[in-house]
């Protein structure tokens, strides 16, 4: 027998009510909002943000579940900035977790949902090398700086 087994990934949308459970999965992610040079969020902050998540219809959060357990997040936004594109705007695995493929998994997860968009962007905030080298491996092209902290990625699809 033996072999390596292989965890299930698995997305769940994030419903308000998820406020504590991903407020404490940016907790275990210090280093990510040392990177943009912001705090984690408070638990009133991501609350808010969850709440506005319902009034935007193009908007989608999920949890990345390994095994039933949070281990990471995707948020993204439908039709922005042109009808047949996607924005990426947060894909963060917590950082115990990170190394093990769970992000390229995630983005592949994302892609194969994706129908009818033609250009996928994904938004690095900071200096954040290791994002914008993680979006290039997996077929993504620089195409802007916006701002000083914000770089836009895209990839066909």
């Amino acid at each position: 027998m033996g072999g390596m087994r292989t965890l299930s990934l698995s997305l769940r949308r994030v419903l308000p009510e998820d406020a504590p459970l991903l407020h404490g999965l940016f907790g275990r992610s210090p280093s990510y909002f040392a990177l943009i040079g912001a705090e984690p969020p408070s638990l009133e902050d991501v609350a808010r943000d969850l709440a506005t998540l319902e009034k935007d219809p193009r908007r989608r959060a999920f949890f990345l579940l390994l095994d039933a357990e949070a281990v990471g997040y995707l948020d993204y936004k439908l039709h922005y900035p042109e009808p047949q594109d996607a924005t990426l705007s947060l894909l963060l695995i917590r950082e115990d977790r990170q190394g093990q493929g769970l992000g390229r998994r995630a983005l592949a997860h994302l892609v194969a949902s994706l129908a009818g968009v033609e250009r996928l962007y994904a938004v690095v905030y900071g200096h954040n090398p290791q994002a914008k080298g993680f979006f290039l491996s997996q077929g993504f092209r620089h195409v802007k700086d916006g701002g000083p902290p914000l770089s836009w990625y895209v990839r066909e699809l």
